[in-house]
C-alpha cells in the first residue's frame, strides 16, 4: 500500500512539475464552472481544456440553469465545506465562465458568510456578478470585445481592500475566450 501511494505522490509531482505548479498547489482545489448549454462539445470545449492543465480539478457542465442552481452550485458547496472541515489549510480555487462566472462569484460570496478563504476566484465574461469579499486572495476578470459579449467588470465589496484584483479584455468572442491561450496562461498563473 505504501508503495502504491508513494507512486501516486510522485505521478502528482511530477504532472504538477511538468506544468510549472508547486506541491501545494498539485493539492489544491480547482472547481471550474462551464456556462449554459456547455454538455454540448463545441460550447464547452474550453473550460474542459483548462480543466486538462490543473491538477486537482474537476469541470462542470450543463445544460440549463436549473440543474447550475439546484445540483452544481450546492454540491461544490458542500465539498468545500466538508473539505475545509478537513483540512482548512488546502486552497481553493473558483474558475466560471458565463453563467458559471456567475455561479462561483456567488459560492465565493457564500463561502465569506462561512469564514471560508478562497486562493483565487477566475470570472470569465459573466453577466450577474456578486461584488468579491475579503476572503477572496487573488481575482481576475476577463472580457472580450465582440458583440456577443457581456463586458461586464467585477468589482469588490465595499470596505474589501484585502484582494488583488486585476481585469483583462481579449479581441475575442464569448464562447471563444473559454479557449484562449492568453487566458489560460493567465489562470495558470494566478491560481499560483
Amino acid at each position: 500500500m505504501m508503495k502504491f501511494l508513494s507512486k501516486n505522490f510522485l505521478t502528482v509531482l511530477c504532472t504538477a512539475m511538468a506544468v510549472g505548479f508547486t506541491t501545494s498547489q498539485a493539492h489544491a482545489r480547482t472547481y471550474i464552472v462551464n456556462g449554459l448549454a456547455s454538455a454540448v462539445p463545441f460550447i464547452g470545449y474550453g473550460m474542459n481544456n483548462l480543466g486538462k492543465k490543473i491538477p486537482g480539478s474537476k469541470v462542470f457542465s450543463y445544460i440549463t440553469s436549473i440543474k447550475g442552481n439546484r445540483i452544481i452550485k450546492p454540491n461544490i458547496l458542500a465539498d468545500i465545506e466538508a473539505r475545509y472541515k478537513r483540512n482548512p489549510n488546502e486552497p481553493v480555487n473558483l474558475i466560471g465562465i458565463s453563467y458559471g462566472a456567475n455561479m462561483v462569484s456567488d459560492i465565493a460570496s457564500r463561502l465569506a458568510r462561512k469564514g471560508i478563504p478562497v486562493n483565487y476566484l477566475g470570472i470569465i465574461e459573466g453577466t450577474s456578478l456578486k461584488a468579491i469579499k475579503s476572503n477572496v486572495r487573488r481575482a481576475q476578470n476577463f472580457i472580450c470585445t465582440g458583440a456577443e459579449c457581456s463586458k461586464r467588470r467585477i468589482g469588490v465589496a465595499s470596505g474589501n481592500s484585502v484582494t488583488k484584483i486585476s481585469q483583462f479584455t481579449y479581441d475575442d468572442g464569448h464562447i471563444d475566450l473559454g479557449n484562449n491561450k492568453g487566458v489560460h496562461s493567465k489562470i495558470l498563473i494566478g491560481i499560483r
